[in-house]
């Protein structure tokens, strides 16, 4: 006995994923470290190094975070720019506040980044 169980004809929709650049130098001991009040996304994270003379040291890059929907709900996404042994000495840090539809459609509601000595422009997230 085989039993087929469809959907009828109903598309699952694919869920919309949100993409964060920022400024980085993990050679100064800082990183960027994510946290959500509700679990909606999954995160996953990548470092990637600017381009450089050969031989220098000490060179910066760009972290992109990359946040795709799990379930439906409201969360705030806080990036912190810390070092995180120093008991959470930070520089910066970026929050932004995502609501997600039972499609697993992205709107944000919010955007705002503070710095140790200026605020930080909060970048604009891709929403794909």
């Amino acid at each position: 006995v085989v039993l087929l169980i469809s959907a009828c004809g109903k598309e699952t929709p694919t869920p919309q994923t949100v993409t964060v650049t920022l400024e980085s130098n993990p050679t100064t001991g800082y990183s960027w470290q994510a946290e959500q009040t509700e679990e909606l996304f999954k995160i996953d994270s990548s470092y990637s190094e600017n381009e450089h003379p050969e031989g220098m040291v000490g060179v910066g890059g760009n972290e992109t975070f990359t946040f795709t929907p799990l379930k439906a709900g409201k969360t705030e996404v806080t990036l912190t720019y810390a070092r995180p042994w120093e008991g959470g000495e930070q520089a910066d840090q970026v929050v932004y506040v995502f609501e997600i539809d039972n499609d697993l459609q992205v709107k944000m509601i919010n955007g705002y980044s503070t710095g140790v000595d200026e605020p930080i422009p909060a970048p604009t997230p891709n929403i794909t």
